[in-house]
């Protein structure tokens, strides 16, 4: 999925002007701003990787607004002029940077990034959108996410229609209702004098819009609120006007002028020398350095020739694909035919799939494709009703009636091939990577049309038969270059010696995690409901008690008014201020106050849990569940994950709580179908045996050999005691600093761990003892982060690569961050390419077995099978061997592993893995 980002450039040159030091360069023109915004930029690129990129600005002069109110904004004070000069400047610096930008005569940034998210989001665009303005929330979809700055762009809080409602009690279009009735002090909008935030909010939870209020002006309660509503009508619905975004801009623009592409040299070297005119040094060396973790830039490429033949014919394909002699074919899929590709020629079949049946399950016809696991999730349902085909070989053959074409013969994957080599770069697009390693730019999908429906749509593809053919074209470049970009890209894993973990992992891999998918996990939807009214009968019975022991009524999800019940109307004192000077509302600070005895704050974490419980898991597993089946598909992501870690989405199953009672209860409808029970196998202590195996130190090294207990072993060193002599609260606590150590968790974040009674100097001791028990692993941290600076990146036993620029950050917070990740990438991603091995092996043996038991679902170090009632002693057998054996043989590890394994009606009676 393609990915456009929207940065209200204003906002953050005017956050940064008033937050870096007051730079200018050799010849004296300001630049702290610029430099402090040109770092969110780059920052906000980095980490969201986009494929459309525009920074909004604010046009010179008024705006309509201005126009229909002499008074809007009349109140700001005059802008700084070391700021006017840097909001000059900023097109320059984003112009030579090759960040595209925009700006509309008349019109506020506002109103182009509405434009813009509407026809990101109209093409199935995700569109993430970057301001410090709360009227932006308006613009929240479920495709449309906002992203407010707190903290420069360190700390962004983001918003989609779930936390708008949550924090306003309203959807999101009804963001300039709200102003309307409240006003807006920062744009001088005046609303309805006397009508705040709580009013105007309890308003719209009631009559839903301005509209509503008004239509039944007469309901509303107290007479002074009905009153002040009747005497600012006109005023109320004008403020409503002045607070609406417009979303119909006419856009000057093509789709291309927006692209976002790092990688080009010529654009680097303009960026460098840009970075050079305002004397950025960190930038200049930014863009002069190589790319983190590949080869520098190929020459440019030739155009791309080939040639397009259309055939409805299954005997032509069949011709086609003996006369390539068993030479490897590029395979795609796209919605309205399939398009194979050699050597420049592209076939496109608009037949059945059927007809390719042969072909496609065929291991001695090699493919290339991108993305198998896509392709393979495509065909899991298509009906293979019998057909007479041509043999690909010699005789025709009859493909019997069933469903679901099952791929096999593919010897590479351009998407995992791109991932492995820019694993930052999630799901790599065959844009991105033709563009990388080709330089080989895409024919361009036709251009927006100039009027579709109501609005015209920027991105949008359209019907007309010169449009079919410029999507025929670019659809049949994008298969024709697979075959080109197979062998740079295998020549690139080898000279970074990781062809193994493609061909060996990724690879083999596929089908497994494709079968896991089309699978699923059976639900039993009678346990959701009967959870669904649990959890709403206790957040109704948590919010009683909150409201009681506030003595009032409030939004418990809007932070402003939580703040105001808790520090100005309770006077609690939380012992700590965020950043702004404020009272935070978050976890660690609601703890505290609980632990300290103030009962509200354990009252509102029980209503927040059960809450997140609700939205999260519950209703989300009871709206994706199949109605027929029951059963959940969740997808597993093979990219997803910087580390190499599978992820989860629709629904994301990983974070499934495991450590409270409710959370428990939405295991337990996760069942077994009758005659069959759930079987769970959780590796034990995984990431410390990775680190024993890695540091090779004597004692981590001996007590795993010795099935000893580990954190037992740790706690007798840190508290100088005898093994036997060690008690829980120990053990608890030198379990977290074996795992802190792992995650190269700092003194202060291992004391906020360790909980109530600790801080950072016990922890700081605890850490100072461990390094002197375990000499070894304090080498390897150190000789692990010199590497990685020296390197640009760290790496896993299988080679997995993980580019860590930031280590030589001079910031203190972003060097510290780069830091935990370089100590912990080489044992959470060998972790994480154990478990792969597992899989893969696993798969295999049951398949060679012939069993019908199924891997359903892979969660962190965990694996989830359904196990037919006579097979339970079989498997259990088989697969707490290999997850014991085949890592140990592959990696050669020093120390043995150890898989738990239970089986149950349902997931959580499994009780595999409670450690």
């Amino acid at each position: 999925m393609s990915k456009l980002l929207l940065i209200d450039g204003y906002s953050l040159l005017y956050r940064a002007f008033f937050s870096s030091p007051p730079f200018a360069t050799s010849a004296g023109e300001p630049t702290g701003a610029l430099y402090g915004f040109v770092r969110m930029v780059t920052r906000l690129l980095d980490e969201n990787a986009p494929d459309y990129v525009v920074v909004a600005l604010d046009p010179p002069g008024g705006t309509f607004r201005h126009e229909a109110d002499a008074t809007y904004k009349a109140q700001r004070a005059d802008t700084p002029d070391d700021l006017k000069i840097q909001q000059r400047l900023v097109r320059e610096l984003l112009d030579g940077l090759s960040i595209p930008r925009y700006e509309h005569t008349g019109f506020e940034a506002d109103d182009v990034i509405g434009t813009l998210a509407k026809h990101g989001e109209n093409d199935g665009h995700d569109v993430l959108i970057i301001t410090g303005d709360g009227d932006q929330l308006q613009l929240a979809t479920e495709k449309v996410q906002v992203l407010l700055t707190r903290k420069g762009v360190s700390e962004l809080e983001p918003y989609k229609p779930a936390e708008v409602i949550a924090r306003y009690g309203f959807e999101p279009k009804y963001v300039p209702d709200f102003k309307g009735l409240k006003g807006d002090a920062s744009d001088n909008i005046p609303g309805v004098p006397g009508i705040g935030d709580k009013t105007a909010s309890a308003l719209l939870a009631k009559f839903v819009s301005l509209d509503g209020i008004y239509e039944h002006l007469d309901e509303v309660t107290p007479p002074r609120i009905q009153g002040l509503l009747r005497q600012y009508q006109e005023q109320s619905f004008h403020s409503r006007t002045m607070a609406t975004i417009v979303c119909d801009l006419p856009v000057e623009a093509e789709p291309e002028d927006f692209k976002y592409d790092p990688f080009d040299p010529e654009k680097r070297r303009k960026a460098a020398d840009t970075a050079r005119r305002f004397e950025f040094k960190s930038l200049v060396a930014r863009y002069e350095a190589p790319i983190a973790g590949a080869k520098a830039a190929p020459a440019p490429a030739k155009e791309l020739e080939f040639t397009l033949e259309d055939t409805d014919s299954a005997q032509q394909v069949a011709q086609w694909v003996k006369k390539q002699k068993n030479a490897p074919i590029a395979v795609a899929l796209y919605e309205d035919g399939w398009m194979l590709a050699r050597d420049g020629d592209v076939l496109r079949f608009e037949g059945d799939a059927a007809h390719l049946k042969s072909f496609l399950e065929d291991e001695k016809s090699p493919k290339i494709v991108h993305d198998e696991k896509a392709l393979m999730r495509a065909l899991a349902h298509v009906p293979t009703a019998s057909v007479t085909t041509p043999s690909l070989f010699d005789e025709p053959e009859t493909t019997e009636g069933g469903q679901g074409i099952d791929v096999k013969g593919v010897i590479a994957d351009i998407m995992l091939m791109a991932y492995l080599l820019e694993p930052t770069r999630q799901s790599p697009a065959i844009d991105f990577v033709a563009q990388k390693f080709l330089n080989y730019t895409l024919p361009a999908l036709p251009e927006a049309p100039k009027k579709r429906g109501k609005t015209a749509s920027l991105f949008d593809e359209g019907p007309n038969e010169d449009e079919i053919a410029q999507k025929r074209k670019h659809q049949a470049a994008s298969v024709a270059v697979l075959s080109e970009l197979e062998p740079i890209l295998r020549h690139e894993l080898e000279e970074i010696n990781a062809t193994s973990l493609l061909d060996e992992l990724e690879l083999p891999l596929v089908p497994v995690l494709a079968s896991i998918e089309r699978v699923g996990m059976q639900l039993d939807p009678g346990k959701l409901r009967e959870l669904d009214k649990k959890l709403q009968a206790d957040i109704a019975q948590s919010q009683k008690e909150v409201w009681e022991l506030a003595g009032r009524e409030f939004s418990i999800g809007s932070t402003k008014q939580l703040q105001e019940v808790l520090y100005t109307e309770l006077k609690l004192d939380p012992g700590r201020k965020n950043k702004s000077g404020g009272f935070t509302t978050d976890v660690f600070t609601l703890e505290k106050l609980a632990d300290d005895g103030h009962e509200i704050a354990r009252k509102i974490l029980d209503w927040r849990q059960s809450s997140k419980l609700k939205s999260t898991y519950v209703d989300a597993l009871l709206k994706l569940m199949d109605p027929q089946t029951h059963r959940i598909h969740s997808t597993l992501n093979q990219t997803g994950a910087v580390s190499g870690r599978l992820s989860s989405t629709d629904p994301n199953l990983q974070n499934v709580p495991i450590r409270t009672e409710q959370g428990r209860l939405i295991r337990k409808a996760f069942v077994a179908p009758e005659g069959r029970v759930v079987l769970s196998a959780d590796y034990s202590q995984i990431e410390l045996r990775i680190l024993a195996h890695i540091t090779s130190d004597a004692p981590l090294v001996d007590a795993f050999q010795n099935g000893e207990d580990v954190h037992a072993r740790t706690a007798s060193a840190l508290f100088n005691v005898k093994v036997e002599d060690v008690d829980r609260e120990m053990r608890r606590k030198a379990k977290m600093t074996n795992y802190a150590i792992a995650y190269g968790v700092s003194g202060f974040g291992l004391a906020k761990q360790l909980g109530s009674g600790s801080n950072a100097g016990e922890a700081h001791e605890f850490i100072k003892t461990y390094f002197k028990t375990l000499p070894g692993v304090e080498k390897y941290i150190a000789d692990t982060l010199e590497e990685g600076r020296k390197r640009g990146y760290v790496e896993t036993l299988l080679g997995r690569r993980r580019p860590v620029p930031d280590l030589n950050a001079n910031a203190f917070q972003i060097r510290s961050a780069a830091e935990r990740t370089a100590i912990n990438h080489p044992i959470q991603g060998t972790s994480a390419d154990v478990m792969k091995i597992a899989m893969i092996a696993i798969a295999r043996e049951l398949r060679e077995r012939k069993l019908q038991s199924s891997l359903t679902m892979q969660v962190h170090d965990e694996l989830v099978f359904e196990v037919p009632t006579e097979e339970i002693e079989e498997v259990t057998a088989l697969v707490k061997d290999i997850m014991a054996r085949v890592p140990v043989e592959r990696l050669k590890l020093k120390v043995p592993l150890l898989a738990e394994v239970g089986t149950g009606p349902n997931w959580e009676d499994t009780k595999a893995g409670k450690e």
